[in-house]
């Protein structure tokens, strides 16, 4: 069985502290520790970190305090460390500025895996950068939106797949925050159950922010319309709404509710599907997953390994980081269009949004 060589570059909340946040675990997705990179590598036995990189010498002295892996080899400079480590898997967990220029000096660099905090990029011609660049080297890229490996989620695609609820004809989604720092989550989960979106129409909230909360309405190749509501003050929450019922997941609540329905008189053919037709409850029911269930960071770094023994793409791809980081780019190109739809793809590769 392989055995992996990591490096940590970047030693803030998510890469090392976000575990000892208490309040998190009320929450869907953050319930069960490890949920830093830091912890998810401990717990795995195939994985050891061997160095770090951090801005400043304080960092590196905060990680030694808290960790005592003296062992563990500590830079200031992460083209040094990639230069002397040789190192199998890197985890990026700076701020986003900073992401595409190091993805692409750890895949050049020899890296056979990256787990790449999202956003992944500031611009789409980044992202592309970075693509092109693990592409050319074979490095596998994970961009981070861990809700693909977390039960509920993976129960709600399968109960979907199975047509309990019917097509798919919309969602409803909302979170607190941002349009890219946050919100790529949302349009990735989104992408998870409908595919592609095919062109967007949005609103900022904050035009003086850098990376403004906003909302709007997505439309998806598979005829499916989702209205997204993105700084407005709710937690995560996600509805799919399917011709025969809905599934239904928030934040606070552990699992996910579903409602399926039923003709109240039998089905007429002779009229068309859009019009009125009474409908009852015929199923109401609540799923939650088992207790001891793999924590989605822990996951990701198993599917990780596992896209690089099997030469397949990660279950979260560096294509679909990018698609979400598209989606929250596009709220931006049609508020500057004057809220008018945008089509998807973008045809500015180059429009920039700075997100943390």
């Amino acid at each position: 069985m392989e055995h992996y060589r990591v490096g940590i570059i970047g030693l803030g909340r998510k890469a090392l502290t976000i575990d000892d946040e208490a309040p998190l675990r009320w929450l869907t997705n953050y319930e069960k520790t490890p949920t830093t990179h830091f912890s998810a590598y401990q717990a795995i036995d195939r994985t050891t970190i061997v160095a770090v990189c951090a801005r400043s010498e304080a960092s590196l002295e905060r990680f030694y305090q808290r960790t005592g892996l003296k062992e563990v080899r500590g830079y200031t400079d992460y083209r040094q460390m990639l230069e002397k480590e040789k190192l199998d898997i890197v985890s990026v967990c700076t701020h986003t500025p900073l992401k595409a220029a190091i993805v692409i000096a750890a895949a050049e660099g020899g890296a056979r895996g990256i787990i790449c905090e999202k956003a992944m990029a500031t611009s789409l011609r980044e992202a592309d950068q970075m693509l092109e660049a693990c592409q050319k080297s074979g490095t596998k890229l994970l961009i981070n939106h861990p809700r693909r490996y977390h039960p509920t989620y993976q129960k709600a695609k399968e109960i979907l797949n199975e047509g309990t609820i019917g097509d798919l004809v919309g969602l409803r989604g909302g979170l607190w925050t941002w349009l890219l720092h946050n919100g790529t989550h949302l349009w990735d989960i989104m992408r998870f159950f409908a595919g592609d979106a095919v062109s967007v129409c949005g609103w900022l909230r904050e035009e003086d922010l850098p990376d403004p909360g906003g909302y709007g309405v997505l439309h998806f190749a598979n005829g499916a319309i989702a209205f997204a509501d993105v700084g407005g003050g709710q937690g995560f929450q996600l509805e799919l709404l399917g011709r025969n019922g809905l599934i239904r997941i928030d934040t606070f609540t552990p699992g996910l509710y579903l409602e399926v329905y039923e003709d109240v008189y039998p089905p007429d053919p002779t009229r068309p599907a859009y019009q009125f037709r009474p409908r009852k409850i015929a199923l109401r029911d609540h799923w939650a997953p088992e207790e001891d269930f793999m924590p989605p960071m822990q996951a990701a770094v198993g599917d990780l390994l596992d896209s690089i023994e099997n030469d397949r793409e990660p279950i979260s791809s560096g294509a679909d980081g990018r698609a979400a980081l598209e989606i929250g780019l596009a709220f931006h190109a049609s508020h500057r269009q004057g809220n008018r739809p945008v089509p998807l793809p973008l045809a500015d590769r180059s429009l920039q949004v700075i997100s943390r």
